[in-house]
């Protein structure tokens, strides 16, 4: 069974179209973005390590059967979020790979991070989904994949694809900063089948989802082996987006993971 609710709705931002214009699936920008990926692995001096996406088949040569967090980064980037998130996931035993979005020749802007603004480019869900079906194909072939744990994550916008992602299968799936409510019926609820254990966390007041219809948690869209976390007003992540660089957040993550893997 599908987990996902299609309501119709309309949301007030100026925005293209949903469908995929060609460019989503362009498989030399979808190589750029694996190749660009950034890349944590355990490391028993360090507790993580970053090396190139390139080194990853001699890693899983010397380390067979990992488990892997495949991570989609927010509209704004690589940025800090998602090294914390790297080293995270890597000091807790995972090799984590983050294909970056903005390696496209090609890429529209989708939100204005100062404001907080989203929803400039509608279309952008498919593009991102494009990259984790790219990333998989790629990963998937390399030696020593096989038996790979793998877990989806993501934060904000990555957060929204982690959620609607539909194709490959997944261990688990982990959401940060997205509630799972939209204006736009193909951002809403959960297409996770129902054996994948799911993860979300928010902010009851995130100011990225100020109009009513992004209000809400993906808990309404949840069967009993997920959970759903929601800062509310007695936490001081009530008004947050990047709730995991607190580490009372990443414990909650990496218990999840651990009890489902």
């Amino acid at each position: 069974m599908i987990r996902i609710l299609s309501i119709l709705a309309v949301i007030s931002v100026i925005a293209t179209s949903a469908q995929a214009d060609g460019r989503a699936d362009d498989p030399r920008e979808l190589q750029r973005t694996y190749a660009a990926a950034l890349v944590y692995v355990p490391d028993e001096v360090h507790g993580a390590r970053r090396i190139g996406i390139g080194s990853l088949e001699d890693y899983l040569a010397n380390h067979p059967h990992p488990r892997l967090v495949l991570y989609m980064h927010g509209c704004t980037g690589i940025v800090e979020i998602a090294h914390v998130a790297g080293r995270m996931y890597a000091q807790a035993g995972y090799i984590f790979v983050a294909p970056d979005s903005f390696a496209r020749e090609d890429k529209p802007v989708s939100c204005r991070a100062e404001i907080p603004e989203g929803g400039l480019h509608r279309a952008v869900l498919g593009w991102r989904q494009a990259e984790v079906d790219h990333a998989m194909a790629q990963l998937g072939a390399l030696p020593g994949f096989d038996g790979t744990a793998v877990v989806l994550a993501g934060h904000s916008e990555g957060a929204t694809t982690t959620a609607t992602y539909s194709g490959y299968d997944f261990d688990a799936r982990v959401i940060e900063g997205w509630t799972c409510n939209a204006g736009w019926p193909e951002y809403i609820g959960l297409n996770a089948p129902e054996a994948e254990p799911v993860l979300s966390l928010v902010g009851k007041r995130d100011p990225w989802f100020r109009l009513p219809i992004l209000r809400g948690d993906c808990g309404e869209f949840m069967d009993g082996n997920d959970r759903s976390v929601v800062f509310d007003r007695d936490d001081p992540l009530y008004k947050q987006h990047w709730l995991s660089k607190e580490p009372n957040v990443q414990q909650i993550i990496l218990d999840f993971l651990d009890e489902h893997l």
